[in-house]
């Protein structure tokens, strides 16, 4: 590695963190200031109040960086090559016999870093803390919520409820089961005032991967005899001894009737919210396109895997389409070239959130939707990078 590539190793690090801390930091203030209110109602204390924000900012950290990744990568390039243009660096190394290309290939190998940087922290980071992404300024992980979603499992059964409590995996109020006509010969609705998932490695209950659902009432109501066939998906539970206790005041649940539905959904495909698959890693995406219990449309699960796969060729193709803008600028002003550049991404950008938009719609197909905008501006970054002067 020479000097001169070290140099604009160094150049581009410094563009890109001085870039990323000044947006991130700016709109960290911002939120922080206008959900302080929020923050109060789950701490206690100015020392918990400091503690949590750090915590609720520092885990959206990886949400920011795959957010904004791309186009602070282009903006630390393009300061980068200001910078080498401001101090007469680029006149110097052309009469030096130094190509422009040459000049430019470690902001390049840079970008490249970056767009990989932004592939793993897709699919590895964000899943995992994907949970926690997800909640308000308010919420501490363990208050109840509100049931938003009416998921079904592969057999066809609707779920609905109404609010859930998070530390019992436990939904409250009101719980429902629409079971269709396939199965038992008529539609039937099962209605309880609260349900308990059970999940496969549960260490003590005699049944397990399905709902407990307490106070429970089957309409039309199924006899004894078919609630007691081994392939029937409703059991009918007699004795609760190694169940979870219920929650709250068990005089309310007592003396009803307690129903077993045997199912593989969820106590959090119950509670998923709607842009779940955002925060989800590439095998998530493609689980949830065959996985009827996600409650999501298969064509936004397909924009986003499509979309998910052209994301580092499109962030380097607003690269290689501003840069030419700054670099081949001899004659104007270096302001007058970022401007454009910067304007150049947010007609980049607004193209591809409109084809988006119009495949969430099933205007476009997915697949067409992430690949329309390299088709247009791939092609208008190849004719601008072979204008550089060289």
């Amino acid at each position: 590695m020479r000097i001169l590539d070290r140099q604009r190793y160094w150049a581009f690090l410094k563009a890109y963190f001085t870039c990323y801390i000044s947006f991130v930091g700016l709109w960290v203030v911002l939120d922080a200031f206008s959900n302080v209110d929020e923050f109060t109602k789950r701490t206690v204390g100015f020392g918990q109040l400091i503690t949590e924000m750090g915590k609720y900012y520092l885990v959206r950290q990886s949400e920011y960086f795959d957010r904004l990744g791309g186009v602070i990568s282009m903006m630390a390039a393009i300061f980068t090559v200001t910078w080498m243009q401001r101090a007469n660096e680029q006149l110097a190394m052309l009469a030096a016999g130094v190509s422009t290309h040459r000049m430019i290939r470690p902001v390049i190998v840079s970008s490249i870093l970056v767009s990989f940087l932004s592939i793993a922290n897709q699919e590895v980071i964000i899943p995992r803390y994907a949970e926690q992404l997800q909640r308000s300024h308010a919420d501490d992980g363990t208050s109840e919520v509100d049931v938003k979603t009416t998921p079904s499992d592969g057999r066809g059964l609707i779920y609905a409820g109404r609010l859930a409590d998070r530390k019992h995996q436990t939904i409250l109020e009101r719980f429902n089961v629409t079971v269709p006509f396939q199965i038992y010969g008529t539609i039937r609705d099962i209605d309880g005032r609260q349900a308990t998932y059970i999940p496969r490695d549960h260490p003590t209950s005699p049944l397990k991967e399905g709902w407990l659902i307490r106070a429970a009432r089957i309409s039309p109501p199924l006899s004894d005899e078919e609630l007691a066939k081994p392939d029937s998906i409703v059991e009918k539970v007699t004795d609760l001894k190694g169940f979870p206790p219920p929650v709250g005041d068990p005089a309310k649940l007592s003396g009803d009737l307690v129903l077993f539905v045997h199912t593989p959904l969820s106590f959090d495909a119950m509670i998923r919210k709607s842009s779940w698959y955002q925060y989800g890693s590439m095998r998530d995406l493609i689980g949830g396109l065959i996985d009827p219990s996600t409650g999501q449309k298969n064509g936004d699960i397909e924009v986003a895997i499509h979309s998910r796969f052209m994301r580092p060729f499109l962030a380097l193709t607003l690269m290689f389409m501003s840069l030419p803008l700054v670099l081949g600028g001899y004659g104007r002003n270096m302001f007058i070239n970022l401007g454009f550049a910067l304007g150049n991404s947010a007609l980049f950008y607004g193209f591809g959130i409109v084809c988006q938009f119009l495949a969430s719609d099933a205007v476009l197909s997915p697949a067409l939707a992430a690949w329309l905008p390299l088709f247009v501006f791939g092609l208008l970054a190849t004719h601008r990078w072979g204008q550089i002067r060289t």
